[in-house]
């Protein structure tokens, strides 16, 4: 059967393509959102005194 290499090589191809893709996208996931601190964080970071910090009035 000559066929039975392209069936581990598609595999194979479609692991990589979907690794590029998705690692990126991780990474930016990832990086976001330790550079905004998150919610419920030590630095409070979309929490109430955020909101009322930038709502008030000069």
């Amino acid at each position: 059967m000559a066929a039975d290499w392209q069936t581990p090589l598609a595999l194979l191809v479609v692991a990589v393509a979907a690794a590029s893709l998705l690692m990126p996208a991780l990474r930016r996931l990832r990086a976001g959102a330790e550079a905004k601190g998150g919610c419920a964080s030590g630095d409070e970071g979309c929490g109430c005194t955020a909101v009322k910090k930038n709502l008030r009035v000069k």
